[in-house]
């Protein structure tokens, strides 16, 4: 499947806008949501033409195995080999995210490097635990438990938060359609946005009962209103417990769905004064970033361990974010900026250029999945 990240239209993975060096990056995407939108935000910030292609698996592995061998569905491998046998040749940049798709960069540059081609770059997000020395760019969040061990690795980036594609520009647009159906709610417009369990962290009725009284607070404090919306991991009883909690407090509730016309998390985003974020989704409060506007993280004390309270902390020490309590006062703030895929995409524009394929495309980071 081929689809432009850039300026200019692409059509079989080649701009004909473009000079015939343009590398055209390919971006492994599988069955991982989460994975396969870093890698897409990331192929978007580089803002050149891109070939998704997605992977599908012959056979799902233990961890420990498959983190260095991945067996290929047969049609994957055909598709993956005609593409690069097709006339604009075999692409210049791979990007992974997570250790399966990981595991088939390393095959698919193995099998174009025995094919007699020029092995592509390889770019890959997150630790893929073996193998590091066969990536060219390995770009870790500063939250990864062995940040520490990666950052001594001369190919490895660290970066602030998970990659993605939302811009102000998006956000602006996504507000303008939502906008009507909130006009009558009273300003500041507080947006929450509610994830879900995650790991051993239960998002369970108790938890949501904490986050509605909290916002409700602080609504009323602002004399303002709240955008809900809930997303896919979100819990039936802790949908109720919100719209119970919500109960006095001028808002809008909208549960999630997967018609993504529908779906008003883009919209709520921008047209925010004000975000919460449920402490559990690294990436909702990285996109949280994108808006500028207050930003609050809601995770109830001892409830983020690990990974997540430490990706809390930085966020906030980097002033992106404040921590939601019971007193939280409202006083508008300006919150700075997560762009994680952008810095991932300046490093890879710096391996293209030292090949002499950088191409002139930087991308207006549009064209992204929230």
């Amino acid at each position: 499947m081929i689809r432009s990240v850039a300026s200019a239209p692409c059509s079989d993975g080649a701009d004909a806008a473009h000079p015939a060096t343009v590398p055209v990056v390919w971006a492994l995407v599988d069955r991982l949501v989460g994975s396969a939108n870093q890698a897409r935000g990331v192929a978007t910030a580089l803002g050149l033409p891109t070939a998704e292609q997605p992977l599908e698996y012959a056979r799902e592995w233990p961890w420990d195995r498959l983190a260095r061998h991945v067996v290929l569905a047969p049609e994957t491998r055909a598709r993956v080999l005609a593409s690069a046998s097709a006339p604009h040749g075999p692409p210049r940049l791979v990007i992974s995210c997570g250790r399966r798709a990981g595991a088939a960069a390393r095959w698919i540059r193995g099998a174009l490097a025995a094919g007699g081609g020029r092995p592509p770059r390889l770019l890959h997000m997150q630790d893929p635990r073996v193998g590091h020395g066969d990536f060219d760019l390995i770009a870790v969040p500063s939250h990864d438990r062995a940040v520490a061990r990666l950052r001594r690795r001369s190919n490895v980036l660290v970066v602030l938060g998970a990659p993605h594609a939302l811009t102000p520009a998006r956000l602006t647009a996504e507000a303008a359609r939502w906008r009507e159906a909130v006009a009558a709610l009273p300003r500041p417009w507080i947006t929450v946005l509610v994830g879900g369990d995650s790991g051993r962290r239960r998002l369970d009725a108790g938890v949501a009962v904490t986050l509605a009284g909290q916002a409700r607070a602080l609504a009323a404090r602002a004399g303002g209103s709240l955008l809900v919306t809930t997303s896919r991991r979100t819990r039936p009883d802790a949908v109720a417990a919100i719209r119970a909690g919500l109960a006095g407090v001028p808002h809008v509730l909208h549960p999630w769905t997967p018609d993504r016309a529908a779906n008003p998390y883009l919209g709520f985003l921008g047209l925010a004064d004000a975000v919460v974020v449920t402490g559990d989704s690294i990436s909702m409060l990285t996109e949280a970033t994108t808006t500028g506007r207050p930003l609050y993280v809601a995770s109830p004390p001892g409830w983020a361990r690990g990974p997540h309270a430490r990706y809390h902390a930085a966020l906030i020490q980097a002033g992106a974010a404040r921590p939601l309590r019971d007193g939280t006062p409202w006083s508008p703030w300006s919150a700075t900026a997560v762009n994680p895929a952008g810095q991932i995409a300046a490093a890879a524009r710096a391996l293209l250029a030292a090949d002499g394929l950088e191409g002139d495309g930087e991308g207006d980071g549009e064209g992204g999945g929230a």
